[in-house]
């Protein structure tokens, strides 16, 4: 990357630190392709395809700043793009499997799967300035609203690791179910998709202890939450559906069918929707949030994934 585009990147993302960025899209990576797809969150119809690095896995979108970032886990790269314009900004080779990404206290967080790291990019610089030590195989990451913990699960060590993010180290390491994937928080619950024991592990923010696991599909994968509505959505890969969950309650209220292979899932507040990657027909299926019902299917191609929220819902940060 030369010097004029570094100068750039920094100039934009640091221009605008403190505000809220109110983002009309929502961004599809191909992991079998070289493209991020851009939808209108409104009406839904294809804005641009965005040059992109093969093989992108993960995503991150702030909801602060015009920008999001990809990871690249079989190259060892994180890329940054500019969510307004809608083009590439840069390529920050970090060697490793990054793949889960999260945007926090104005640093990239990713997971890194093969060095059992969590490494933090100071976006403005493009510099890995920090790597924390994490359970192994660490994959799903999220940050609470008030941007002062990052959360990881490790995979390989039936955990989620708490991140504090002003300095830096690991609060408190939470045992979980089989093979945690991902993991998403309101304000005052974390849910962890725990992929081999095909339950939902439920952590008190406060207490930093499990209260509760619920039995969700086969081999569940995404989460995402809709704090409007009190809905968790945990996808069950090997049985094309959606389980949803009343965060107040805790209770399973309904199941969802979906296409092939369900994999991401992501919420739309604005507009009341919910997504559902399915990896197997290369489509993503649009939800109603108030109904639950499938209201229309996108062609995405094959190769999908969009590990992450890849839709940006604005978080409220209450200190109680």
């Amino acid at each position: 990357m030369n010097k004029s585009l570094s100068l750039l990147i920094t100039l934009q993302l640091y221009s605008c630190y403190g505000t809220v960025f109110s983002n009309p899209y929502f961004y599809i990576n191909q992991q079998q392709g070289e493209t991020i797809s851009v939808f209108n969150r409104e009406d839904l119809t294809l804005k641009r395809k965005i040059p992109s690095f093969k093989g992108a896995a993960g995503i991150a979108i702030s909801d602060k700043n015009p920008w999001f970032a990809t990871t690249h886990p079989e190259d060892g790269i994180v890329s940054f793009f500019d969510s307004k314009r809608l083009i590439p900004l840069e390529l920050v080779n970090v060697g490793g499997s990054p793949f889960g990404a999260v945007f926090s206290n104005n640093k990239l967080f990713y997971s890194d799967w093969s060095r059992d790291i969590v490494g933090v990019i100071h976006p403005g610089t493009g510099r890995l300035i920090h790597k924390i030590t994490v359970g192994k195989s660490p994959a799903g990451v999220s940050s609470n609203a008030c941007e002062t913990q990052v959360w990881v699960v490790n995979r390989e060590s039936d955990s989620v690791s708490v991140i504090d993010t002003h300095h830096f180290k690991v609060l408190k390491t939470i045992k979980v179910g089989h093979a945690p994937f991902a993991v998403e928080m309101d304000h005052k619950f974390a849910y962890i998709v725990n992929s081999q024991s095909n339950t939902l592990s439920i952590i008190d923010l406060k207490k930093l202890t499990e209260t509760k696991k619920i039995k969700v599909g086969r081999m569940p994968y995404g989460v995402a939450i809709n704090q409007k509505l009190h809905k968790v959505y945990v996808s069950n890969q090997l049985e094309n559906t959606v389980t949803v969950i009343d965060s107040r309650t805790h209770n399973i209220i309904n199941t969802l069918k979906t296409g092939a292979y369900p994999e991401n899932v992501a919420v739309d507040e604005k507009n009341q929707r919910l997504y559902v990657l399915n990896w197997f027909d290369g489509d993503l299926s649009v939800f109603d949030s108030l109904t639950d019902r499938e209201i229309k299917r996108i062609t995405v191609g094959d190769g999908s994934r969009a590990f992450g929220q890849f839709v940006a819902n604005s978080k409220t940060c209450s200190v109680q």
